[in-house]
Formats: C-alpha cells, sequence, structure tokens
C-alpha cells in the first residue's frame, strides 16, 4: 500500500511544487495536495497560530489542518535553509518543521528533509537517499527520481518566463497551464509605444495565491494592463541587476525582486505593485530598498499593498482602481 504524503498548497509550494511533485510520485507516494486557500483554511490556521505570526505561515497551518483531516499517512515538509550557494531563506522557513510540530501536538508523521545549499553536495544527496530509504527506494531510484523532478521544475520555470500563469484549481500546474496572460516575453524592452504594463512584485507564495491577494492578478487585468512577474524575466538578467547594489542580498527571493525592479525601470513599466505580508521581516528591508531605490532612478509610480487575514477585498480593489487611474491619466489615456 503506497504512503499518502500530503503537500500543503502554501509557502514554497509556488516556488517548488513541480519538483516535489514528480521526485515523491517516482519514489511510489500517493500524493495528497490541499485545495487553494479558501476562507476555512485561513481561519484555522489563524486560530492555530501565536501572535506575531505572518500571514503566510497563519495560511499554511491551515493548509496543513486540512492534510490531517484528510487522514495523511505524513506531511512533507522539507527545511529550507538555503537554496542558492551564499544565499539564505526566511528564518521561518528553517524552523517550519518545528513551528508545525509545536502547533499540531497530534500531527502525523514529519518528512523533513534538509535543503542547504551552502553545504557540500553529498550532504544534500544524503538527505535524499534517507528519504528514499523511507518510502522503501534504493539510493540508484532515489537518484532517478531527482533527475525528473529536476527536469520538471525546469520545464515549468521555462513555461513562467513565457508569460503563462499558474492554473491555482490544478494540482500539476507546469502540465495545465494553456493561457498566457497578455504578456508572454521573457524579457522586458521599451518599444517606442509601449502598453499599459504593471510590475508586480512580491513572494509567490503571495503572488500566486489568489485568495491571499485579493486575486490582485485579476483586478489589474480587469483594468485593462499587462501584468508581469519576477518569474516572467530572464533570471540571467535578475542575477545581474541584482549585482547593482553595493552588498549582495542574502535572501533568495529578496534578490530576485531587487533584480526584478531594475528591470522594471529599464523597461520602463507603466508602474510597479509590491504586494508583501504584514509583519513579514525580509520585506520589511526589501521593500524598503524597492521603493527607495525606484523612487531615486525614476519617476515610476508605486503601491505597495500590505495584508493580512484583516485585508478586505474592496479595500484593495478601490486602491489598484484609482493606481491604474492615476497611470492612464499620467500616459495622457
Amino acid at each position: 500500500m503506497r504512503k499518502r504524503i500530503g503537500i500543503p498548497r502554501a509557502l514554497a509550494y509556488h516556488d517548488y511544487f513541480p519538483l516535489w511533485q514528480v521526485f515523491l510520485a517516482r519514489l511510489g507516494a500517493e500524493l495528497i495536495i490541499s485545495p487553494p486557500t479558501n476562507q476555512a483554511i485561513v481561519n484555522e490556521g489563524v486560530r492555530r497560530s501565536v501572535d506575531g505570526t505572518c500571514f503566510p505561515v497563519k495560511i499554511f497551518y491551515g493548509h496543513v489542518h486540512w492534510l490531517m483531516e484528510a487522514g495523511i499517512d505524513s506531511l512533507f515538509l522539507p527545511r529550507l535553509v538555503s537554496v542558492a550557494t551564499g544565499e539564505y531563506i526566511c528564518p521561518k522557513f528553517m524552523g517550519l518543521p518545528d513551528m508545525v510540530a509545536a502547533a499540531f501536538p497530534d500531527r502525523p508523521q514529519l518528512i523533513c528533509p534538509v535543503v542547504n545549499q551552502n553545504r557540500p553536495v553529498r550532504y544534500t544527496q544524503q538527505q535524499l537517499k534517507q528519504l528514499g530509504n523511507q518510502l522503501g527506494c534504493s539510493a540508484r531510484d532515489t537518484q532517478g527520481a531527482l533527475q525528473e523532478g529536476l527536469e520538471a521544475q525546469h520545464e515549468y520555470e521555462i513555461i513562467l518566463q513565457k508569460g503563462h500563469w499558474p492554473n491555482p484549481d490544478e494540482s500539476y500546474p507546469w502540465q495545465t497551464v494553456t493561457k498566457t496572460y497578455h504578456y508572454s516575453r521573457p524579457d522586458l524592452q521599451p518599444v517606442s509605444s509601449p502598453p499599459l504594463r504593471v510590475g508586480l512584485l512580491g513572494h509567490n507564495y503571495l503572488v500566486y495565491d489568489e485568495f491571499a491577494n485579493m486575486q490582485i492578478r485579476t483586478q489589474l487585468c480587469n483594468t485593462g494592463v499587462q501584468v508581469v512577474t519576477v518569474d516572467m524575466l530572464s533570471p540571467a538578467r535578475l542575477e545581474a541587476h541584482a549585482r547593482k547594489w553595493p552588498k549582495r542580498m542574502f535572501w533568495t527571493s529578496g534578490r530576485r525582486i531587487l533584480g526584478a525592479a531594475w528591470e522594471y525601470m529599464e523597461a520602463e513599466v507603466a508602474g510597479i505593485v509590491y504586494i508583501t505580508a504584514f509583519g513579514c521581516g525580509t520585506d520589511s528591508l526589501t521593500a524598503e530598498l524597492v521603493q527607495r531605490t525606484v523612487r531615486r532612478y525614476s519617476r515610476i509610480p508605486q503601491l505597495i499593498l500590505n495584508i493580512d487575514e484583516h485585508t478586505g477585498e474592496a479595500g484593495v480593489v478601490t486602491r489598484l482602481e484609482a493606481f491604474v487611474d492615476m497611470l492612464k491619466w499620467r500616459r495622457g489615456q
């Protein structure tokens, strides 16, 4: 009988799910994925959280609770320390297994391989080998499953760079992305008469969670603008732009956001919308850097949306509509 492994549709899911799905499925696991975020999931996550917990982690708790109610055997919860050499992930990602263990005393078994690219390659290999052993697979089968997972992840990232958007209603987004939302080129280049383009900044677990962000992408598209995300940009260009800061940004997501801000300025997008969660420690620095830099080197208007579980959709829609109206006025439309 295959082990039922649950994967919460929150936090790092929005970055690495193709890798996880293919890797675990090839090892023989039956994957149970929590549904897209809804009000019940948010309410349960808030109830389980302690004071000071950021909104994305509260959402994560709600997804964990849903999976537990679904009767999973194990919960896949990798301890992400570093996914790029010389960089780190948010500290809450590092401590997530411990936080879940404390918040859910009746939890199922946790599967928590450590991902730390700042350690030798053999360290990660050993972690994955142990995971394969837990699922009754040989080291060779585990290595093969990992290779297939990495290929699926690469394919997914290429699709996003072409301008596609993940389908939140599907468990396998890289296989079901079939619609391009307005903008299909991976690199932004100024043109003589550019359409009204808005660059969207933020962590993927906010950008792609349409319940958490009040359907911000849909709201913007409804106003007639073209939405561009960080994932639609070339990784090489993001890295080149990120080097323009005098000191290296050591948070991976923050480094990509800083690089995207420069790309948006060079491409002369009409405006930049930065969506962040109340209480986010990394964004308290990254958002401030973006805001000051864009203001100093360009005249591009910025809108920062700070959301939490109390944020109302009407307020977000009103601010977005007013922002787009201002952008159209500046363009003489």
